[in-house]
């Protein structure tokens, strides 16, 4: 639910076969255009990735609103996709909040009024200039009490009027704006399997991700999205502000070379759990890789106890790795020896909701899980 309602004036009917989802990410854009099948089933007719112009959206924040415009008609004219009906994610930063309260129930003032006053009380932020969205993802009994859970995040109305701003420039037909938190839920909620190996017989064992509590992160280049997902529900969420830039940078200062280079050993080494005695160049990257990483997973892992500790939540089953940086050699052994969780990538997974159209690169799909979220 949302306080106050955000697309009411745009009296556009929501829903519709085809959409075309856009992600405006740091460093790369991405498109997807999906067609709505029978049932839950989608398919990805088309998609494009292109990069998104430098210094020109920070933070989640669109800076250079002309040079992303221009991009973003760049990369879905060079994908021939004409699809017009939109709907867009908000890139994650700083100027998001998200928070867990918990609401008493009981008579006297509405719930929505009552998550009001809390944010206001809690955040100190102006609520007439933000967009408030909330869920409510439990209840709980404390000292004879009974409480509403409710995750909660706050955008700015700048912020929102951006986006759509964005879209009406290229004369699209905005449906909705989202925050990557939902998409991210919305995706693995429909019908995504993990696919293992039975210990015994090595026959394949499948586990719907909706069941039980998974964590998923979004390893992005400038920043590392947290959400937990209960029983295919989003229950909590939390945005790190560091991504694979950063560590770009840490390897690149090490090694005394440009950052593109840096990246590329970043992606020919990876987490290396051979000797590296011998190549400096392979010892150092993995140096510190483990170093940066191994920082990330342990705030990763204190996010994951705060979680249930103070959010009322469960132990996370599973880890879920999805973005760029997803695709670090290494990196599910490595996760699971710093958090004790086993950790998966979508090349783990079965979507038997999901059709790609012909000649389409599912090794992509790394890149698109907010996107195609988004459609779902």
């Amino acid at each position: 639910m949302i306080l106050p309602l955000s697309f009411d004036d745009l009296k556009i009917p929501f829903l519709k076969n085809d959409i075309l989802s856009v992600d405006i990410g740091f460093t790369n854009i991405k498109v997807v255009h999906v067609r709505r099948k029978k049932g839950d089933a989608f398919k990805i007719l088309n998609f494009g990735i292109g990069s998104t112009p430098p210094d020109c959206i920070g933070n989640g924040v669109i800076s250079n609103f002309e040079e992303i415009a221009g991009n973003l008609k760049r990369i879905i004219n060079d994908n021939h996709i004409n699809e017009k009906n939109v709907k867009i994610v908000i890139s994650a930063g700083s100027s998001i909040i998200s928070k867990i309260l918990f609401i008493e129930k009981g008579a006297g003032q509405w719930l929505e009024d009552k998550i009001r006053k809390e944010v206001e009380l809690q955040i100190p932020l102006e609520i007439k200039a933000n967009k408030l969205f909330y869920r409510i993802t439990g209840e709980v009994v404390r000292e004879r009490a009974a409480y509403h859970k409710v995750l909660i995040t706050v955008v700015p109305n700048t912020t929102m009027e951006n986006y759509i701003k964005l879209l009406k420039f290229l004369n699209f037909k905005p449906l909705s704006i989202e925050i990557p938190f939902s998409s991210v839920a919305r995706f693995f909620c429909r019908g995504v399997v993990l696919v293992q190996k039975d210990k015994l017989s090595c026959e394949p064992v499948y586990t719907e991700i909706k069941q039980g509590t998974s964590a998923v992160v979004d390893l992005g280049s400038e920043t590392t999205n947290l959400c937990i997902l209960n029983n295919g529900a989003l229950d909590f969420s939390r945005i790190l502000l560091t991504g694979g830039r950063n560590l770009d940078n840490i390897i690149a200062n090490r090694l005394g070379v440009k950052r593109e280079v840096a990246e590329r050993y970043k992606k020919m080494h990876g987490i290396t759990v051979a000797n590296t005695i011998g190549n400096e160049i392979q010892y150092i990257v993995n140096e510190c890789i483990r170093e940066y990483m191994g920082e990330l997973l342990y705030n990763i892992k204190r996010s994951l106890e705060f979680y249930v500790n103070r959010c009322d939540g469960r132990k996370a089953e599973r880890i879920l790795f999805i973005g760029g940086g997803s695709a670090l050699k290494g990196l599910t052994q490595f996760t699971g020896e710093i958090v004790g969780v086993p950790a998966y990538t979508l090349g783990m997974l079965d979507f038997n909701r999901i059709e790609f159209g012909k000649n389409l690169d599912k090794d992509k799909l790394r890149y698109l899980v907010n996107a195609l979220g988004l459609a779902m």
